[in-house]
């Protein structure tokens, strides 16, 4: 390494000299005893060792990220840290493959976590994770060998003879037998210490035997109670056993993200909703990307007219079940709240594109309503489009649409009257119940202003002349 920098010193230093200079270089070779090597020597240790100050402050960045939740922000300085020059490609990758498990890239977290240069040397750190992705990806084969390699590097860091991941395995490939074998020695001997405790609870909570797990609570230290991780496994417990009221007394002293969650539920299942809802917007800022907060705060945002907050939430998604399409199609449908009718515009053309010009009437809706509140004040937007598509979210027998295209026909520019401030005319016997009711239809009746006889008169006289 340090006499690549040389060459390259050299090369930087005699590069732009005169063409008769050029001609006249040789090659430079200098003494480990010559002081300028010594010089050389300082320099090189100094471009090593900020490199690795560089790095580590990388690092420790990144897993600060990661630990709060912001996954962006952690993959953009691990980015920052060189893979052909730096020392801590292995901790890099490491963490990249978190990064990208807790994204649900599944795939991706296996090719980062089979690199060469981390796999050989951090087995022990790694295989757990990769035994993870395995499962996701339902690999029966590959979690077997997996569990296998696992097992043998990690046992000497387990003190409940690994029965999590026995559990976890056994769950995952249905062999029942092992469940029952492992529930049964977990109930007599994993009690006597938290750890073991808390994994045995949330075994049993992934096999749905709340009933069951809890009978054995009494037996808990009273020390138990002192952790939070704990008291919030017992909440659940209780929450799922339709015993609201013993779940918030473990919890309410608890300000966590899972503890505000369980919290909000309870609210919510109660209908009492801005308390829920605030509940749920704590959680978020202990975790800002908590699924099982986002998917109840952000209905109850539109329901409570909180737009922005929706808006915020929506941006906070990093489920990758959830469609995007649809997703997109709901932070236009806050934005029309907002009244950011521009903004709205802007994203229904991608939206348009990503439905390859054949979107759902309920974006057709929303795209002629956009471009009906729009108006002249942007010549961008092309009315008779607008038209067109509330035309068709018409025919597909929306009949908001249909009366809205039969004020195009009335109105000049139907955007920019509603969006004055004058009175207007207002019929109130017409509402939207009267418009669902049905009218009897009277027939019209023709005034007779000439008589045919007289009209037959005149044309015969008219032939005679």
């Amino acid at each position: 390494m340090k006499y690549l920098l040389i060459f390259l010193f050299l090369t930087v230093t005699f590069g732009h000299s005169s063409a008769q200079g050029v001609n006249e270089f040789k090659e430079l070779i200098l003494d480990e005893d010559d002081p300028a090597f010594e010089a050389f020597d300082e320099n090189l240790i100094t471009i090593e060792n900020n490199q690795r100050i560089s790095d580590i402050y990388n690092l420790q960045k990144a897993k600060f990220k990661l630990i709060n939740g912001d996954l962006k922000q952690a993959e953009f300085y691990l980015n920052r840290i060189s893979e052909i020059q730096s020392q801590v490609v292995a901790v890099k990758k490491r963490y990249l493959g978190t990064i990208y498990f807790l994204q649900g890239k599944f795939n991706e977290s296996l090719n980062t976590l089979n690199n060469s240069k981390i796999n050989n040397n951090y087995i022990n750190q790694i295989c757990l994770l990769k035994l993870l992705n395995y499962m996701a990806l339902d690999k029966n084969l590959e979690i077997m060998k997996e569990k296998d390699v696992c097992m043998l590097q990690t046992a000497k860091y387990s003190k409940n003879d690994q029965f999590w991941l026995e559990a976890m395995v056994a769950l995952k490939i249905q062999n029942k037998k092992g469940i029952d074998q492992l529930m049964n020695n977990g109930s007599n001997n994993l009690f006597s210490r938290d750890e073991d405790a808390k994994m045995w609870l949330k075994t049993g909570l992934y096999l749905n035997q709340e009933k069951e797990l809890l009978s054995y609570i009494s037996t808990l230290s009273e020390s138990s109670y002192q952790s939070k991780r704990l008291r919030e496994i017992i909440a659940f417990l209780y929450l799922r056993s339709g015993e609201a009221k013993k779940a918030l007394a473990f919890i309410e002293d608890i300000d966590t993200a899972n503890a505000e969650n369980i919290k909000g539920t309870i609210n919510l299942n109660n209908k009492e909703y801005e308390l829920a809802f605030g509940h749920f917007r704590l959680a978020l800022q202990k975790k800002q990307d908590s699924n099982n907060a986002l998917e109840r705060a952000i209905p109850l945002s539109w329901l409570l007219g909180q737009w922005a907050d929706g808006l915020s939430m929506l941006n906070n998604i990093s489920n990758p079940t959830v469609d995007k399409r649809n997703a997109h199609a709901l932070k236009i449908a806050f934005l029309i709240r907002e009244k950011r009718f521009k903004e709205a515009a802007n994203e229904l053309t991608l939206l348009k594109i990503s439905f390859q010009n054949e979107p759902p009437f309920e974006v057709s809706i929303m795209d002629s309503y956009v471009g009906m509140m729009l108006g002249e004040s942007d010549r961008k937007i092309d009315r008779r489009n607008s038209e067109e598509l509330t035309e068709k979210a018409c025919k597909a027998f929306d009949g908001l649409s249909c009366w809205v295209a039969l004020q195009y026909i009335q109105w000049e520019n139907l955007g920019k009257t509603i969006r004055r401030n004058e009175p207007t005319m207002v019929d109130h016997k017409m509402t939207l119940e009267s418009l669902k009711e049905k009218q009897e239809i009277t027939p019209l009746k023709e005034d007779q202003s000439i008589d045919q006889s007289d009209i037959e008169e005149l044309d015969g006289a008219s032939i005679a002349l």
